[in-house]
């Protein structure tokens, strides 16, 4: 731990560096660039990659302090704050920049007990989106089940480490210990948090669906009846509702994010003036089945998918 965050620390002094000493030439760069069809957002994926680099040693800063001033009893509460203000912040700057219409439903989900919480993955952008609209929404924490290679971004290392989340290999060389991991991390969760985890592991592209059909002709009948998810990792779902200890069941399916999946759509302009749309909704837990539960998860998984077609649809419309 020490030596991964000596090396991604000092790249984050040097690339915040850079970014100071360059800025006259990047902001020149960028400007020549948005006359072209291909690159007219560029200021605002700029704009946006600053406003990153500020709230990273904002972010930092809120650490170091929380660490100083209060004692130890009132740390988690000042770190969940943190945490809510980051999120929080990168969701409005990217509102402000790309003119983001986000509208919900499905609210009465939010009502009730603490969850389970289980959402589509189609963008780094809406990892934000279960903590803000369900947990800041709520008042309560969230844990997380978060990918290893988020590390790499400090604040997201030591944020994330100092709330108790899991940073899980999602390569499957020790699966059975991601299993346990995330089981635990439900299991230890007390009764005014609520825990998120993403069924399909990764975020979805379109190219990350051709490429499981190529390499596993099993999956086809799922990826058939998912054209615009991924099949469900049953692992760390089914060990999370086996450890479950009541909480219930609360999906998320929203559409919008897809824009910003790739550099290329915040540099073109498609993402601007984006319609956001999420739908929550929840099963109690006295409705969960004990048995025949992967049937169970393909069911909400078929109404993921109506879902999002929904509001895939309901945004092209409103364009």
């Amino acid at each position: 731990m020490f030596l991964r965050r000596l090396l991604t620390l000092s790249s984050l002094v040097v690339i915040s560096f850079l970014a100071i000493a360059l800025l006259p030439l990047v902001v020149a760069t960028t400007l020549l660039m948005s006359m072209t069809p291909r690159y007219r957002t560029a200021p605002q994926a700029v704009a946006f990659i600053y406003g990153f680099l500020l709230r990273e040693w904002t972010g930092l800063t809120l650490f170091i302090w929380v660490l100083v001033r209060y004692p130890r009893s009132r740390h988690m509460e000042k770190n969940r704050a943190i945490q809510f203000w980051w999120a929080q912040s990168l969701l409005n700057l990217g509102k402000r920049l790309y003119q983001l219409n986000i509208k919900v439903t499905g609210t009465e989900a939010l009502q009730g007990n603490c969850a389970l919480v289980l959402s589509r993955h189609s963008s780094m952008g809406d990892t934000v989106l279960p903590l803000l609209f369900f947990g800041k929404a709520r008042g309560e924490g969230l844990r997380y089940v978060l990918k290893q290679e988020l590390r790499l971004l400090p604040c997201l290392d030591i944020g994330g480490h100092r709330l108790p989340n899991v940073f899980v290999d999602r390569s499957g060389a020790d699966s059975a210990k991601a299993v346990e991991e995330v089981s635990n991390l439900i299991a230890t969760a007390g009764s005014d948090e609520s825990v998120l985890i993403y069924p399909e592991g990764t975020r979805f592209t379109q190219k990350k669906h051709d490429e499981l059909r190529a390499k596993h002709p099993k999956l086809e009948p799922q990826l058939d009846r998912w054209p615009n998810l991924l099949p469900v990792r049953l692992g760390g779902v089914l060990g999370m509702m086996t450890a479950n200890p009541g909480k219930d069941l609360v999906f998320l399916a929203h559409a919008g994010f897809e824009g910003s999946a790739d550099i290329h759509d915040l540099l073109n302009g498609s993402w601007l003036n984006q319609q956001v749309r999420l739908h929550f909704w929840r099963i109690p837990y006295a409705d969960l089945p004990k048995e025949n539960v992967q049937e169970f998860l393909f069911q909400e998984w078929d109404n993921m998918q109506s879902k999002v077609c929904e509001l895939l649809d309901e945004i092209r419309s409103a364009a």
